[in-house]
This record gives C-alpha cells, structure tokens and sequence, in this order.
C-alpha cells in the first residue's frame, strides 16, 4: 500500500471545509454550529502545522451549507480563515472570512457597568491601521480589542 506524504482528514462529496482556524478555536464553531448533535460526518483536526499562521485548526462538515447568520456568527473565532464550498468532491466556491460590521448574540461585554454585561450584546465590529479588529458596545460603547474579550454566549 502506497502513502503520500501528504496528511487529510477525509475527502466529502458535498459539504463545506473550514480551514485555517486559529488554533484551538474550533470548539467555538463546534459549538456555534451544534456539530456534536449532528448525524452527518464531520473531520475536525486541532494543533495542525501551518505555513500561514503556525498552528491552525481545521473543521470540515459533509452535506451542510452554511447559512450568511452561521458564517457571521463563527466568524469571530475564524477571522482570516477559508470557507470552501465542496460539490461532488471539487472546492467550487472559496472565500475568506471577515467580520461583519454587526456582531448579535455572541460577545459577552467585559465592561462590569453595561446593562448587557450578564448577557450577550450587540457589538460593532471595525479594524483599526495595524490591521487589529475593535468591537464596540452597542450599549455602553465602549471599545475593546477582539483579542482580549474572553466572555462568549457559545
């Protein structure tokens, strides 16, 4: 039996591959997206070697489309990251994921004061000149960096 070099996590007819995630982000989209109460086979590696980012994580999903609210939804834990859209074993869409301009139902506002602190609030998303993402509360308007909010409704 011949091996290649090469290191995958099985191929689909039809589904959607989630690649480049930051490393150990992909228990947020697994459980943004109920994988573990799905019937359809799912891959998901952790700790993967990357060129791009050094280690990622890689989440692929056979026999689903993700909805724009789905997308929007992962794409805080998956910024930069690549969607492919598989059809009969071909990618047949790629896209980069970026970050909304409104963010509902996910971020948890780390200011103690905010009337949404104990629950989930509306941010909005922008990037700043070095590139950095800032979200700002919808209610107390406060800025904070993607990278140092820590409290998600997941």
């Amino acid at each position: 039996m011949h091996y290649d070099n090469k290191k995958h996590i099985g191929y689909f007819c039809d589904g959607v591959n989630i690649d480049h995630i930051p490393n150990g982000n992909a228990w947020y989209i697994i459980k943004i997206l109920n994988l573990q109460n799905q019937k359809n086979q799912i891959g998901v590696g952790l700790n993967l070697p990357s060129r791009k980012i050094g280690l990622k994580d890689l989440i692929k999903i056979e026999d689903r489309v993700l909805s724009k609210n789905e997308v929007d939804a992962i794409s805080l834990f998956c910024v930069g990251s690549s969607l492919s859209i598989i059809k009969n074993y071909e990618v047949i869409e790629k896209v980069t994921i970026s970050l909304p301009k409104i963010i509902n139902s996910i971020v948890i506002c780390p200011n103690e004061r905010c009337i949404s602190h104990q629950c989930s609030s509306k941010f909005i998303s922008s990037h700043n000149h070095h590139g950095k993402v800032t979200m700002t509360c919808y209610y107390c308007e406060q800025v904070f960096w993607l990278e140092n909010i820590m409290s998600y409704n997941v």
